[in-house]
């Protein structure tokens, strides 16, 4: 079986919690009062691949927005396959927040683009400007959420594809790696 460590980044009160619960299937959703994330915390469960084939293994960090945290992201990156950006657009200053996570991942070449996701998360009952990513997201693919019923298994279907696309990378470098030894 296939495995994938997925890490979701992005400002504090984005709603990373909210999905990786519904990602997950995790049944920890609160009733409406925010916690935020202290630190990270590591949901592991099975996912399916967009093909219908194998499931994949997934270890998904939710990692506090928090920057006092800022000292652990180096941990929380390491061996990961890829990155979920997470950020609420109807919130203001989110979008620079998220800057900070792509120059960290992407500009200190963490993570590449082509393992990356922007789940661009709105919130019930929030109506505020709506703010646009950097052009430094232009190649990284973007999905609206809301978890609302008619978006939530496209939120899913989208997530699954994401695996899938990680697990091929992954199996192409080690497939890299080994010819590169053999051939040594």
């Amino acid at each position: 079986m296939s495995k994938a460590k997925v890490i979701i980044v992005g400002p504090s009160g984005a709603g990373k919690t909210f999905l990786s619960n519904f990602l997950s299937d995790a049944t920890e959703f609160s009733a409406g009062e925010y916690h935020p994330t202290q630190g990270v915390r590591i949901i592991e469960f099975e996912a399916g691949s967009d093909t219908g084939r194998a499931s994949v293994d997934v270890e998904l960090w939710d990692c506090s927005g928090d920057r006092k945290f800022e000292t652990f992201w180096p941990v929380f990156v390491k061996d990961a396959s890829g990155a979920i950006f997470v950020y609420n657009p109807d919130q203001p200053n989110h979008d620079k927040e998220l800057d900070l996570w792509y120059n960290f991942l992407i500009g200190n070449q963490h993570i590449k683009e082509s393992q990356c996701y922007v789940f661009a998360h709105h919130k019930p009952n929030t109506a505020g400007e709506s703010s646009e990513l950097s052009n430094s997201f232009s190649k990284i693919p973007l999905i609206h959420t809301s978890l609302e019923e008619e978006s939530a298994e496209k939120v899913r279907r989208e997530f699954n594809k994401f695996l899938s696309s990680l697990v091929k990378a992954v199996s192409s470098n080690r497939e890299q790696e080994e010819l590169s030894i053999m051939n040594q």
